[in-house]
């Protein structure tokens, strides 16, 4: 009987660490001073937005930089090599289409990323959003994946709060 409820702690701690260490092992915001104008960018790079392995592979980053405060920009990726054309979101029912392009063109890599900028309102709902899909236009296609506080296994939702907490610590945002 101890033996089993040894084990049953031990998958639960395994199970629960795997959470905490893929957290870890993801890159986490950083705070950028720019050298010629002064100017601060809070910085999150690129993370896993997909809740599932069944869903498309995407990946979002974001950027706030203080010289532009009422907009985010985000980094939006698909895997393999393929044209990013842009984005769009689905925050609990209600669609957020006003993204417009911030780069000319898609970055091949592993990953196809593309730079968009969206207003910081919109940002706010996406991160705060409970079901989020998430849609990267391709060309002739488009993938969905999705992310929020109903879907636990992106993550994307563990890199919104200290982001959004930044930019209130700045001042731009109301606590």
């Amino acid at each position: 009987m101890l033996i089993r409820i040894i084990l049953l702690i031990l998958t639960f701690n395994l199970i629960s660490g795997c959470s905490s260490i893929n957290d870890s092992l993801t890159p986490s915001l950083s705070i950028q001073q720019n050298q010629f104008d002064g100017s601060v960018s809070i910085i999150q790079p690129p993370v896993s937005a997909a809740s599932s392995l069944s869903e498309a592979w995407h990946t979002l980053g974001f950027q706030w930089n203080k010289k532009f405060p009422e907009v985010v920009f985000i980094d939006v990726g698909v895997d393999g090599i393929t044209n990013v054309m842009g984005a769009a979101f689905n925050v609990d029912g209600q669609f957020i289409e006003n993204i417009k392009e911030a780069s000319s063109f898609t970055e091949y890599g592993d990953w196809s990323t593309r730079r968009l900028v969206m207003p910081l309102a919109d940002f706010i709902k996406v991160a705060q959003g409970h079901d989020v899909k998430m849609k990267v236009m391709q060309i002739d296609t488009y993938s969905v994946s999705s992310f929020g506080s109903s879907n636990s296994g992106a993550v994307v939702n563990s890199k919104f709060p200290p982001f959004i907490q930044k930019i209130k610590e700045l001042n731009v945002l109301a606590n």
